[in-house]
């Protein structure tokens, strides 16, 4: 049975390498995913106080007109909860530390334990163009962190669900490498490295995977990994999800511009025996 569960383990750490996603089938009861997207559906429409959201302000809802769609996306849920919310981020606190999460994480790196550093719930698809992660979070050196995506519903076709180009894990494309300069903002930056991105990945007439998941099942891709989410149809409609930006909490961390030589004390608070919560 070990020999079974490490050559499995080596086929998925090979697998994620070459590739740079993964995605694991009934990793998760569907009744109790099930069970959170209703909290989530019922609760968070109708709470009329200020909640941190994606953009990285604190905001009420704002729904798409003529509908009790939320679209304003919900960030860092697991840590910080207003009054009256406090179950929902037990729940979400509970799914995204889980020892099915984090076996299933090893089993693609090898590593023990992890820092989760940002949630974000969506109650709808953002749909972004093709980008990377790292921007936001990465290790030292480059591609070690992970994104996690959770549908928390059945998805179709039409759901606006994301798209992974397979891309190895470490293959890193510098700002050098594309022929950008690295000056402005970090906005003006990012900007343009993701259109020359796009522009250079789309010029080779890649394959673009998009997995069909159902409530159980999830995706990882690594942080240098090209991704996009496409459109639902018709829009916009629900489409509950959690996602999760994680890395190997020995590995020293910063993001895609920012490699800082040495490890830097952070605020996480270890809450279980394979996962941290940051709270920087």
């Amino acid at each position: 049975m070990k020999i079974m569960r490490k050559f499995v383990a080596d086929s998925y750490q090979r697998g994620y390498r070459k590739r740079g996603y993964h995605v694991f089938r009934n990793a998760f009861d569907p009744n109790d995913i099930g069970s959170f997207a209703n909290r989530v559906r019922t609760i968070l429409p109708a709470y009329n106080g200020l909640i941190w959201r994606q953009s990285g302000d604190v905001e009420f809802n704002e729904f798409f007109y003529g509908t009790s769609l939320v679209k304003n996306s919900i960030l860092n849920m697991h840590i910080v909860a207003p009054p009256g919310l406090e179950s929902l981020s037990l729940e979400l606190r509970k799914l995204i530390t889980s020892q099915a999460l984090g076996d299933r994480l090893k089993s693609l790196d090898g590593e023990d334990h992890y820092t989760i550093h940002q949630t974000i719930l969506f109650l709808t698809a953002p749909t972004t163009d093709l980008h990377l992660d790292s921007w936001s979070l990465d290790t030292v050196p480059h591609g070690g962190a992970h994104t996690i995506w959770i549908p928390l519903q059945d998805m179709n076709p039409l759901s606006g669900v994301p798209s992974v180009v397979p891309w190895p894990k470490d293959m890193l494309l510098t700002e050098a490498d594309l022929g950008l300069s690295g000056t402005g903002s970090s906005t003006e930056r990012y900007d343009r490295y993701q259109c020359s991105l796009a522009s250079t990945i789309l010029q080779k007439s890649p394959e673009a995977i998009t997995p069909l998941m159902r409530a159980g099942d999830f995706i990882v891709w690594s942080s240098l990994t090209p991704h996009f989410t496409l459109p639902s149809r018709p829009w916009p409609a629900e489409r509950l999800a959690v996602q999760v930006l994680v890395r190997p909490t020995r590995r020293i961390w910063g993001s895609f511009a920012n490699q800082p030589p040495k490890w830097t004390i952070d605020r996480s608070l270890r809450f279980t025996k394979q996962f941290s919560l940051l709270f920087n």
